[in-house]
């Protein structure tokens, strides 16, 4: 549940929009965090994406111009970890089937 006066992001609202399709037919099986710097997070389990806490054993931290070029399909996951621009905590294998699934649509 949201907090009332709680604001999000249009980033974030865009986003988990955007999430919530790509794998709406490629369930993503396990918790998963992404952090958007200055703008938020965004939690995605097997439920689908939202933007409340929740216990995940990975959590991926961006810039803004970073994570919407990932999520665009215009910068590789796996290009963006190797440069610094994408920081990844916990389990990296996590991270990765992530990235599958968002590129598999």
């Amino acid at each position: 549940m949201y907090n009332k006066g709680f604001i999000m992001s249009k980033v974030i609202e865009n986003a988990l929009i955007k999430i919530n399709k790509k794998l709406r037919d490629n369930i993503f099986e396990d918790a998963l965090k992404i952090e958007i710097l200055e703008e938020g997070f965004i939690v995605v389990t097997q439920d689908g994406a939202f933007s409340e806490p929740f216990d995940v054993n990975c959590t991926m931290t961006s810039d803004l111009k970073t994570f919407e070029g990932i999520l665009a399909g215009t910068i590789k996951a796996s290009g963006a970890f190797m440069s610094g621009k994408l920081k990844i905590e916990g389990d990296i294998s996590t991270a990765i089937n992530f990235a599958k699934k968002l590129n598999s649509q």
